[in-house]
């Protein structure tokens, strides 16, 4: 009895893993903004297939994903490789 609960335990386990693979898809767009300097880049959405809105979606420094509205983004974007490139600036190259 305690062989079929363990099996049956590690099938749910292994279900409710494979559920959660699918695609990142944004359903709705974040209300308050992020600062630039909190993000690490991003990616685009389109509404084709499995989601069902355009949206930019921003990944943290935490590895947390923020989708926004393409039209707000288009501000952030530049920002954020502007960011990137002073990083990378001030890399010394010995």
């Amino acid at each position: 009895m305690a062989k079929l609960a363990l099996c049956v335990s590690v099938m749910l386990v292994l279900l409710v893993a494979l559920g959660e693979s699918g695609p990142l898809c944004c359903t709705r767009y974040q209300d308050h903004p992020i600062p630039v300097k909190r993000l690490k880049n991003y990616i685009i959405q389109e509404d084709t297939g499995y989601c069902n809105i355009k949206a930019v979606i921003f990944r943290t420094i935490k590895n947390k994903p923020v989708c926004a509205d393409p039209d707000a983004a288009l501000h952030t974007i530049p920002a954020l490789h502007r960011q990137k490139l002073k990083k990378f600036n001030k890399l010394s190259f010995i």
